[in-house]
C-alpha cells in the first residue's frame, strides 16, 4: 500500500470502501449531541406524551397546520378568519397539560437548531446578491 501519497479532500476510498470527510464527522458528531441533549430528550418526551392520548396528536397537528397558514397568508381577510379559527382550537387544547409540554418543547427545539443554523451561517462568508 502507499504510504507517501498527499492527503486529498476526495471523500471516495479507493480501497474498497468511503471515508467521512471532516465536516461529515462534525454534522454526524453535532446530530448526536442535539439527540442527547435536553431540549431533544424533553421533545421526545413530550411528543411521546401526547402521542398516547388518543386523537390528540391530531388536534395538535392541526393547530400546527393552521400556526403556519396564519404565518403564510396574504389576504387580510382571510388571515382573520384562519386566526379565529387558531384562536378556538388553542383555547381549548391549551387548557391540556401535555399540549402546552409539547408546543413549549417543540419551540425550544425549533430555537436551538435556528441557533445553530445562524450560528454557521455568521461563521461562513457566502457572498449572496442582495435579493430585494
Amino acid at each position: 500500500m502507499e504510504t507517501d501519497k498527499e492527503k486529498s479532500d476526495d471523500s471516495s476510498n479507493h480501497y474498497g470502501g468511503i471515508k467521512m470527510s471532516f465536516v461529515e464527522t462534525c454534522t454526524e458528531m453535532l446530530v448526536s449531541a442535539i439527540k442527547n441533549g435536553s431540549v431533544y430528550k424533553e421533545y421526545c418526551a413530550a411528543l411521546k406524551a401526547v402521542q398516547q392520548i388518543p386523537g390528540l396528536k391530531d388536534q395538535v397537528d392541526e393547530i400546527r397546520r393552521l400556526n403556519y397558514r396564519v404565518q403564510n397568508i396574504s389576504e387580510e381577510a382571510k388571515l382573520y378568519e384562519e386566526m379565529d379559527k387558531l384562536d378556538k382550537k388553542m383555547e381549548s387544547l391549551s387548557q391540556i397539560l401535555e399540549v402546552n409540554r409539547f408546543l413549549d418543547a417543540e419551540l425550544a427545539l425549533c430555537r436551538q437548531l435556528q441557533d445553530i443554523g445562524t450560528a454557521i451561517h455568521q461563521g461562513i462568508h457566502l457572498d449572496v446578491p442582495d435579493l430585494s
